[in-house]
């Protein structure tokens, strides 16, 4: 599961922002269809991130509408970002949660994103290696669409080991 705190501490390494930028980002990252976020999530993750010290909110003015909080990460908050980005992911979890590191890779070290990826890395290898197993096994059963099918899966994993290769080792 994509790791909210993350993505907001990610998002404000670029600059500070308001609420409303930092949705907007976050969805035009991911697309709303993958990640729909709510401000009924924003808004207490914000509140309890800026508790915590990882960033400062400060009020900013504006001629003829509200004031808007505008959010600063702070050392801590970058700190905490930088862990969170090294940490282990599940196997199980969705590529779109590796991509979503992989976007933030360039704050951690080589060596932290081999960590991260390379039992992901493993993992897709052993798949890759049982469905090719599974494909010849099954291929004088397969119809056309089977075969596409199969093949299209193949052919995924094949580039998700390249992209894992590229992550741990540019």
């Amino acid at each position: 599961m994509i790791d909210l705190d993350l993505l907001i501490l990610g998002v404000l390494t670029g600059k500070p922002s308001h609420g409303y930028l930092i949705k907007r980002h976050i969805e035009s990252i991911f697309g709303k269809g993958y990640f729909s976020l709510s401000n009924s999530h924003l808004y207490p993750r914000l509140a309890r991130l800026e508790m915590e010290g990882c960033i400062k909110g400060y009020k900013e003015s504006l001629k003829g509408r509200p004031d808007r909080k505008v959010y600063e990460l702070m050392p801590t908050g970058m700190q905490r970002f930088k862990e969170l980005l090294a940490s282990p992911i599940d196997t199980s979890d969705s590529e779109m949660d590796v991509l979503s590191r992989a976007f933030l890779f360039e704050f951690i070290t080589l060596e932290e994103r081999r960590r991260v990826i390379e039992p992901l890395y493993e993992h897709k290898l052993i798949e890759l290696e049982k469905g090719k197993a599974k494909m010849q096994e099954l291929e004088p059963y397969l119809n056309r669409c089977s075969r596409a099918a199969t093949a299209f899966a193949i052919d995924h994993l094949e580039r998700t080991i390249a992209l894992y290769r590229t992550l741990m080792t540019e």
